[in-house]
């Protein structure tokens, strides 16, 4: 979900289509549809960018409408996971996460199980954090600038490993598939040489996904500067995720903890996050297809 330049919501569905919510409360009008699992989009002034598997394509807003829908990015390596979150950056780059192609393997190319930088003409600049499985959602925060990705871990180590929240930084390894984070402590287990700890870590196989950061505004001073992550939940189902977690961040950057409460429950799947603008939450629900905000209660 991403809010455009004419302040209307738009939103990439499961089944494939580009929407727009005019107002809160109103109708979703399809304005693309046959997209190869969209997973993210990002605008840049006027210009649309939509991540779908194994590309970026681009679109111009116009009086309303949609034009273009040219790949400006095309044949990044897909299989178990693919192109996620799409973050402009304030240098007029941009940054995307690429999940791995497998649950455990050496890849074969290093774009792969990275976060990745372009260019702001989406010329390819190389690989910023390696190691990282599924870095899904991508987010700045405020006080700093700086970057921050949810990674998702390995799947065949039971009770382990914890998911993570990893400042981005250029030259950056995040372990996969020779390292992991233990939950609760973060600690870093396997061969983790060069490794950089998580800012923050999430109920394992949680899936935690979307991460917006709050002004303020609506939840006040003490939520400002927090960061908010989704777990979609695990593919098997019960309780696990299903929720929004709140993350407060103190220390400085380099060595920086995050202190993880619950924030929301009572969703199916929350997927999507971003800050609305009147300061609440905004959470895309994959599992029952709704749009809710979240305001303060007292």
């Amino acid at each position: 979900m991403a809010f455009g330049p004419d302040g209307r919501l738009y939103v990439t569905t499961a089944g494939g289509s580009l929407e727009m919510v005019a107002s809160p409360g109103a109708g979703p009008r399809v304005l693309v549809s046959g997209l190869p699992t969209a997973l993210g989009l990002a605008w840049r002034a006027n210009d649309l960018f939509v991540s779908v598997r194994g590309s970026i394509r681009a679109y111009h807003l116009s009086n309303g409408a949609l034009t273009g829908g040219g790949s400006v990015v095309r044949g990044l390596p897909v299989n178990r996971h693919q192109n996620d979150w799409i973050l402009p950056m304030p240098d007029g780059s941009f940054l995307v996460g690429l999940g791995s192609t497998c649950d455990v393997c050496v890849e074969s190319d290093p774009r792969s199980a990275a976060v990745l930088r372009f260019r702001s003409d989406w010329s390819y600049a190389g690989v910023v954090v390696r190691g990282s499985r599924n870095p899904y959602g991508l987010a700045l925060r405020p006080s700093t600038g700086e970057a921050y990705v949810t990674i998702n871990g390995q799947d065949n180590l039971g009770s382990q490993p914890a998911d993570q929240l990893l400042r981005v930084v250029d030259g950056e390894d995040a372990g996969w598939p020779r390292c992991w984070p233990a939950y609760s402590d973060g600690s870093l287990h396997g061969n983790c040489g060069g490794v950089a700890p998580p800012v923050a870590v999430f109920i394992p196989h949680s899936s935690a996904d979307g991460i917006a950061f709050n002004d303020g505004t609506e939840f006040g001073d003490a939520y400002a500067d927090n960061a908010f992550v989704t777990e979609w939940g695990t593919n098997l189902g019960g309780p696990v995720g299903r929720r929004v977690e709140r993350v407060v961040l103190s220390g400085l950057p380099g060595a920086e903890h995050g202190a993880v409460t619950d924030f929301a429950t009572g969703f199916s799947h929350p997927l999507a996050i971003i800050e609305a603008p009147d300061g609440g939450l905004l959470v895309g629900d994959y599992g029952t297809g709704q749009v809710i905000e979240i305001f303060r209660t007292s």
